[in-house]
């Protein structure tokens, strides 16, 4: 009788995990297979991009001339708008000393009609303005180069006729 107990509790404890394990080697084995297509997928990737470098290298290394150009040319670009605004602000300041020494008439367009009948001639020529000199001002041959011009325009003309 206690070996039938002992065989019937033995029973109890026996623990049948082949579904489990056989789930869980299925879990397995489809990872596996997904890391070898991520792996595989990768490599082909790397291949893709050795390829791609490879082949655009020489044009994007040919770019670099003409970036560098580009480059110079916002460059001298910036400096002429620069150097164009202080000319404007000199332009300007001289302007207004200009305006200040010219005798400005302030009266309406009736009194300016009427005013030469009523008003005697006052002599201009006792007051002397002084000589004008005109500033230095920017000159884009400084910036660019007459063949930078050219080539300039022929890329706007083509950019034109592209888009027309």
């Amino acid at each position: 009788m206690l070996d039938e107990l002992a065989i019937d509790y033995s029973e109890y404890l026996k623990v049948d995990n082949e579904n489990e394990v056989s789930a869980l080697k299925d879990v397995v084995e489809d990872m596996l297979t997904r890391l070898e297509e991520f792996q595989t997928f990768m490599e082909m990737v790397r291949a893709l991009r050795m390829e791609s470098t490879v082949m655009h290298y020489d044009s994007i290394k040919a770019m670099k001339s003409k970036v560098n150009e580009l480059t110079d040319s916002v460059n001298k670009l910036e400096k002429l708008v620069n150097k164009v605004g202080e000319d404007v602000e000199l332009v300007d300041q001289q302007l207004t000393e200009a305006e200040a020494c010219m005798p400005i008439n302030k009266d309406g367009p009736l009194n300016t009609i009427l005013k030469p009948f009523f008003k005697k001639q006052e002599d201009h020529s006792s007051k002397q303005l002084p000589a004008y000199e005109p500033p230095v001002i920017f000159k884009s041959d400084d910036y660019f180069l007459a063949t930078e011009a050219e080539d300039a325009l022929k890329i706007i003309e083509n950019d034109t006729s592209t888009n027309n």
